[in-house]
């Protein structure tokens, strides 16, 4: 569920205690690279999409559902990041209230309301999956390229699927904007590539092979970098508008 409604109620408020009214900022994102040393293998992305949203940003230290029932800060749409590109790429406008903040939570394009059974692609993600990604792996003279769609999900229905990330603290002044860094490459570092490479000279479509053998070297691949996705986190950081 949205916290819009929270919010709204929450600014109606603020404006009139503190006299410092909402407005929106524009919301960035950009890849950090798109090739990466594993072992002995130097890998190149030729796609790396990831769905960015619903992000909120909170003024408490540990944002949760619970703890951020009113968030500071609020993206409720998807976008698709396109994680190969280094520069700034608009997604949209992002709903704030004047003040500080110092975690964050969001969604990578897949949600897990309430309401739901169970977790759900939005309009926005990628593919309808969270991330696709496409590349070519290469160590001396051996080489394969390989393509993955997959989801990451919220553990719990409610939640988010990331929660109580540290962001800051910095403060949300009007006229700035939020810059969110996403590094791609950095996900595919934990992938045993050696193992992948055993599978033949490709191309390798690791979604299908997991799901034909959920114990396949496939399999494992796509569990790291659904690992990475939450251990590697994006990065945040406010910028003054010129």
């Amino acid at each position: 569920m949205s916290l819009r409604p929270a919010i709204l109620l929450l600014l109606c408020a603020a404006c009139g205690a503190t006299g410092e009214p909402a407005f929106q900022a524009p919301l960035r994102a950009r890849g950090a690279a798109s090739e990466l040393t594993a072992g002995a293998w130097t890998v190149s992305l030729a796609r790396a999409e990831v769905g960015l949203g619903p992000l909120y940003l909170c003024a408490t230290a540990a944002a949760s559902s619970e703890l951020c029932a009113t968030a500071a800060a609020e993206y409720a749409a998807v976008a698709t990041v396109d994680l190969t590109d280094p520069e700034p790429q608009p997604l949209g406008e992002l709903d704030v209230l004047p003040g500080q903040v110092r975690s964050a939570m969001l969604d990578y394009g897949v949600t897990w309301l309430k309401t739901q059974a169970k977790p759900k692609a939005q309009d926005g993600a990628p593919g309808g999956r969270a991330a696709r990604f496409a590349g070519m792996a290469v160590s001396s003279d051996m080489s394969f390229e390989f393509t993955a769609d997959l989801d990451v999900a919220p553990v719990l229905r409610g939640s988010r699927t990331l929660e109580g990330l540290r962001i800051g603290p910095f403060s949300l002044d009007e006229g700035g904007a939020l810059d969110v860094t996403v590094d791609g490459a950095a996900w595919w570092a934990g992938v045993d590539f050696d193992a992948l490479a055993a599978l033949g000279p490709g191309p390798h479509d690791l979604t299908a092979l997991a799901a034909a053998d959920p114990a396949s070297p496939a399999a494992d691949a796509l569990a790291a970098v659904r690992f990475a996705m939450i251990a590697v986190p994006p990065r945040f950081a406010w910028t003054a508008e010129q």
